[in-house]
């Protein structure tokens, strides 16, 4: 399969250059012959030219230490470094006949083979008749597509017939490329197609595809069939898809990919399974109508789908290890994506990022990773127009989060009333800069106008305890009763203002001040109770830094050390009106009812070595950073990084760590080490790390964004009961160890081989569980002209679920497979 893409390279690059399109302009009506002695053996019939001899006929060009030609036969021979210029195409060459009259080109290398032919690009043909030397042709522009042939034919209809002909495409060594495709015959229509008689791929001498017959087009974007995608996963086993890539015009084009997923067993046939099984159709369109003055383009974009009728069992939308009563096939699944990208003009830009999914267990059926699919919560979309000035920005935004923590259709609501998830309709947001005002004083704002709201609905209708869930309704019954009870979210308008300014003042040129204030004043419109509220506070505060910094020794082998002390107090005195809002976003949850008032302590050294005439290098760093909270008496969180450069290792740690963090297991908030060793530079490294996480990203992603609902419990028969150690649920929310070990080499001749490795311990202040979490192998090949690139990984998980892929690049065509 391999060498079947290689072969429809061609495809692309035989049909980007300038070839003459009939014998007239090829060949021209008269002939001119010179040299630096010219002898008419046979007066008006056969004429010779030696030393530097240069015959011209129409667009072509040869060049040769001889150079006879034949008024009556109307043939020309040459001999002795042969040089061919036809228009874009240039041929190599020690002995060479042209026949005028048959339109007939044979040609010879010094031992006794099919000569060598490029084509350009990047150079006008006038430029390449105007070179004289083999070197200077050999330089000129770039080969996009080479071969070797022993004659050519023009055809009356510009049409090239060949024999014994081997072709290269893209940069390639021209004599001694990495791999060519050898045919018997071939006839090549420029801009149109190529018809190729017993084609053999061969890489690096090797034969490893063989076919009777291959039919080629030879336009830009041609249609026609690209490499089948052969993949596999643990969670859909084999699959099989065969992409169709069709043209629809110069700026529109269309693949279409027929497949089907073979699919895995679950362990227990009576319990429900991710991933899926069955016949799909990909469909990808891609667009490019509209260019800007420069040639950028104004207007591009693609809209990706998938359909799938999934075999596979149904489950309960509830929990994808339950399956559904009777157990149905889930029957028509499919996501699609849209990117679009518009210049409006006048610095008006308008963007999309739209991706939807049929159902939500279909996000982590499609993910190979399940545990990661499983940790996102939401999948999000956003339209854009915006307008982006000098010194400001000005958008207008719409985002919808389709729920993917459940199964439930994305256009009907299932038995049991889904969670509302609340919606950005819309967002207008304006932001200035910081610049300069006046003196050393500068300042910026951001205003921005949000309402938050389900889509079809004005209530999150948690119920009183203000968390839904489908599983655990609250006792009181105010769960989805429809109606707004205390504690519920309901939607939201909110008008944000916040201006700030800041001075830089030099303290005797050694310190420097830099003081600064802020205002954010919130106003809300609360849509079901029709209240209103506001929220306001400023925030003062000063930062202060210098740096010492001294060189040793002189010019290449000079090293600065520098110290960068800095100290920053910053306060919100006083929150105005509502202190404590229902929290939706980072801006509600931003600054608590009573205000803050913290420091920041930190110390910072780096040591730089030189790198080249004006670069440096990173030798070593050392941070260390100490928080204060001054209101509640008492140090704030302590981070620190150290990273060493020795020779060929590298090392680095980081570290984060709040000892008044009321969960134990939560105050070290993070844990990472790394070495690195080059054993052989560029050719061979090792790497080794480690990570204290947590299973989930809960933690990080709270913080940012509460426009979901928390997730669901863990059941737990009696919350009084631990749970096994043997269970995925005992590990939510709770610390994981893990250790990565890695190794790479990268060949002389092309080959690069990987391996990784990770190691993870759960829990363990409790279980203690060590697990060879995955191990992944990854085998690239690329030729020094790095033409293409052959890629392949396999990846081997919890439970032996194996996934791997196959992808081959191909310089000026893409990327196919996976």
């Amino acid at each position: 399969m391999v060498g079947l893409l290689l072969t429809l390279v061609l495809t692309t690059t035989a049909g980007q250059l300038p070839v003459p399109t009939s014998p007239g302009e090829l060949l021209g009506e008269t002939v001119e012959l010179t040299g630096d002695v010219r002898v008419e053996t046979e007066p008006g019939v056969l004429v010779i030219a030696r030393k530097n001899a240069v015959l011209r006929s129409g667009t072509s060009v040869i060049r040769a230490d001889e150079i006879s030609y034949n008024h009556t036969t109307q043939v020309a021979e040459a001999r002795g470094n042969v040089l061919l210029v036809m228009r874009g195409l240039v041929g190599f060459a020690e002995h060479l006949t042209l026949d005028r009259q048959t339109r007939t080109l044979t040609a010879e290398n010094a031992n006794g083979e099919g000569a060598a032919f490029v084509q350009k690009e990047n150079v006008s043909p006038e430029a390449l008749a105007g070179l004289e030397t083999a070197e200077q042709l050999a330089k000129a522009g770039k080969n996009a597509f080479s071969f070797t042939t022993r004659g050519l034919h023009i055809r009356e209809d510009g049409a090239y017939e060949l024999e014994g002909s081997s072709f290269t495409p893209c940069d390639c060594d021209v004599l001694t490329p990495t791999w060519r495709i050898s045919t018997s015959g071939a006839k090549l229509t420029p801009d149109e197609s190529a018809t190729l008689t017993l084609p053999a791929v061969y890489v690096y001498g090797v034969p490893v595809l063989l076919l009777p017959w291959v039919y080629l087009p030879l336009s830009q974007r041609a249609s026609g069939l690209l490499l089948p995608e052969i993949t596999g996963s643990g969670l859909s086993g084999f699959q099989l898809d065969q992409p169709l890539f069709l043209t629809l015009g110069r700026s529109y084009d269309l693949t279409l990919s027929p497949g089907y997923a073979f699919g895995t067993e679950p362990v227990d046939p009576t319990q429900g399974s991710l991933g899926v099984k069955g016949p799909r159709l990909s469909t990808e369109f891609r667009y490019a109508p509209l260019a800007d003055p420069e040639g950028n383009p104004a207007m591009e974009g693609r809209l990706w789908t998938q359909l799938i009728y999934d075999l596979k069992p149904e489950r309960d939308p509830l929990n994808y290890s339950v399956l559904a009563p009777g157990a149905p096939q889930r029957g028509l699944r499919g996501w699609g994506l849209l990117e679009h990208r518009r210049k409006l003009g006048n610095g008006f830009f308008a963007r999309a990022d739209v991706k939807l999914f049929s159902d939500g267990f279909l996000f982590a059926d499609t993910t190979t990773n399940s545990a990661f699919a499983r940790s996102y919560y939401y999948v999000p979309s956003t339209a854009t127009v915006y307008h982006r000035g000098t010194d400001d920005y000005a958008g207008l935004a719409l985002a919808y989060r389709q729920d993917i923590r459940w199964g439930y259709s994305l256009f009907g609501a299932g038995d049991v009333p889904r969670p509302p998830v609340f919606q950005e309709l819309p967002t207008l947001r304006y932001a200035l800069p910081t610049r300069p005002l006046f003196g050393p004083l500068n300042g910026g704002v951001e205003v921005e106008l949000s309402r938050l709201s389900p889509l079809d609905q004005l209530l999150g209708d948690e119920g009183t305890d203000g968390i839904y869930w489908p599983l655990l309704p609250d006792a009181d019954g105010t769960q989805g009763n429809g109606r707004f009870d205390p504690g519920e979210r309901q939607a939201r308008t909110r008008l944000d203002v916040m201006p700030r300014v800041n001075a830089t003042f030099d303290l005797g040129g050694v310190l420097r001040l830099t003081p600064y204030l802020a205002v954010r004043e919130s106003l809300y419109l609360h849509e079901v109770t029709r209240e209103t509220s506001h929220r306001g506070y400023g925030m003062v505060g000063a930062y202060m830094d210098t740096e010492l910094s001294r060189v040793f020794g002189e010019g290449a082998t000079a090293i600065r050390h520098s110290i960068m002390p800095s100290v920053e107090v910053r306060a919100v005195p006083h929150v105005f009106g509502q202190g404590s809002p229902q929290i939706y976003d980072e801006v509600d949850a931003a600054v608590p009812e009573n205000g803050f008032f913290q420091g920041q302590v930190a110390l910072r050294q780096k040591l730089l070595a030189r790198a080249g005439p004006s670069g440096t290098r990173e030798l070593g760093r050392l941070d260390v950073v100490q928080g204060v909270d001054f209101l509640e008496r008492r140090l704030g969180e302590t981070s620190g990084r150290i990273l060493a450069v020795l020779g060929p290792v590298t090392a680095e740690a980081r570290g984060r760590l709040d000892l008044f963090t009321p969960d134990t297991e939560e105050r070290l908030t993070q844990l990472s080490a790394r070495i690195g060793w080059s054993i052989i530079r560029d050719r061979l490294s090792v790497s080794a790390g480690y990570e204290r996480a947590l299973a989930s990203s809960e933690q990080v992603r709270r913080p940012i964004d509460m426009l979901l609902p928390p997730p669901l419990a863990p059941q737990v028969a009696d919350p009084g009961t631990a749970v096994s150690c043997s269970s995925d649920t005992a590990f939510a929310n709770k610390p994981i160890d893990r250790v990565l070990l890695g190794a790479e080499t990268r060949l002389p001749f092309g080959l690069n081989l990987g391996y990784t490795a990770e190691v993870q311990r759960k829990d363990p202040a409790r279980c203690d569980v060590t697990e060879l979490f995955s191990q992944m192998l990854s085998v690239s090949f690329s030729p020094s002209c790095d033409c293409w690139r052959l890629n392949a990984w396999a990846r081997v998980g919890v439970g032996t679920t194996l996934d791997g892929g196959l992808s081959v690049t191909i310089l000026n065509l893409g990327t196919f497979g996976r």
